[in-house]
């Protein structure tokens, strides 16, 4: 049947509206899409600002708790100052025995995780011995044929003469002409810093897969490590893997030491915790004499400040080395990072 022209017409502005309204709806769509991304955004780096200052918060809470004076009754209950809690007054007596601690506070609508240990609870990269390269090589699964190499390299890197050793390497070896830098001849200042030397991969540093396809995986020696204190490991806080790179040291003597020192009660975060002093160490341990010299109790003149703040699951992390010296607290390293 033959339609009219004003038929057609009609027909034609209908498609043309049904046209219309469809982009207008598609506009409002992408529209509101946009908005919700907009906002999503906002309200992450909103969070991700306050975990910022959570984590900075942490950080101030553990340089108060570092230089707080601990005073006890005379019946030997503690004495606390107007705003503190036993908890934070434990925490100042433990640190202050060398004794590494954790806590955590809430604070508006977030919270902040600080963990408080003496740095002196790792290994001092720069004053490793042979004997240490090689527990600590061992502990990490790096395969004993790269051992010779990495020693060599490492103490080529730190020494301050041009002679390579019989495995080692100075600043004309290809692999440091190829990246265009010279050896330091000097201490490390970051362990980061090994991944500069001839042979120290990133596997090897900071975990990998290992060179031998039949080997597991390596941990990675960078978790064990520091440049900061005098190179005694502190028995108070030094993790159990840290103590068995300690050389001509049984595991039953680790486990001795990480049990005996938590006191008496047997609880960790007690104000009981830690060894006194060396000697009472080694006369409740069976570790052996001769590491009377390398091992410390109660230093803490550097310690490692791990704080992380959080905001609804946004968290943003500070890790830092604070230097302690007559009642001072003064950082020499800090870094930040966004967790996930």
């Amino acid at each position: 049947v033959p339609t009219s022209g004003k038929d057609a017409r009609g027909g034609s502005a209908l498609i043309v509206a049904l046209w219309v309204l469809m982009i207008l709806s598609m506009l409002i769509t992408s529209l509101a899409f946009d908005m919700h991304i907009e906002a999503g955004v906002a309200s992450y780096y909103r969070k991700r600002t306050k975990a910022q200052y959570l984590g900075q918060a942490g950080v101030e809470y553990a340089k108060s708790v570092l230089v707080k004076e601990v005073q006890s009754g005379e019946a030997g209950d503690l004495i606390l100052e107007e705003g503190d809690d036993e908890e934070t007054v434990v925490a100042a007596i433990n640190l202050s025995r060398g004794v590494g601690v954790t806590l955590t506070r809430e604070l508006g609508e977030g919270s902040f995780t600080v963990n408080i240990k003496p740095e002196e609870g790792r290994r001092n990269v720069n004053t490793l011995l042979e004997e240490d390269w090689k527990e600590i090589f061992d502990q990490a699964g790096v395969p004993t044929d790269l051992w010779d190499e990495l020693m060599d390299c490492f103490y080529d890197w730190i020494d301050k003469g041009d002679e390579h050793r019989l495995n080692g390497a100075e600043s004309e070896d290809p692999f440091y002409k190829d990246r265009d830098y010279e050896v330091k001849n000097a201490n490390l200042d970051t362990v980061d810093e090994l991944l500069m030397i001839k042979g120290f991969t990133e596997a090897i540093v900071y975990g990998g897969p290992n060179p031998d396809k039949d080997g597991e995986s390596m941990t990675g020696i960078a978790q064990w490590l520091t440049t900061w204190g005098d190179g005694k490991v502190n028995l108070n806080t030094a993790s159990r893997e840290v103590l068995l790179t300690l050389p001509n040291i049984e595991d039953w003597v680790v486990d001795d030491i990480i049990a005996k020192r938590v006191g008496v009660d047997g609880q960790a975060g007690t104000k009981d915790d830690g060894f006194d002093n060396v000697d009472e160490a080694m006369g409740q341990t069976g570790m052996n004499p001769e590491l009377r010299e390398r091992v410390s109790t109660t230093d803490r003149k550097y310690i490692r400040v791990d704080s992380i703040g959080e905001v609804q699951k946004v968290k943003n992390g500070i890790t830092c080395i604070l230097q302690v010296s007559d009642g001072k607290v003064v950082p020499v390293f800090w870094a930040e990072r966004v967790l996930e």
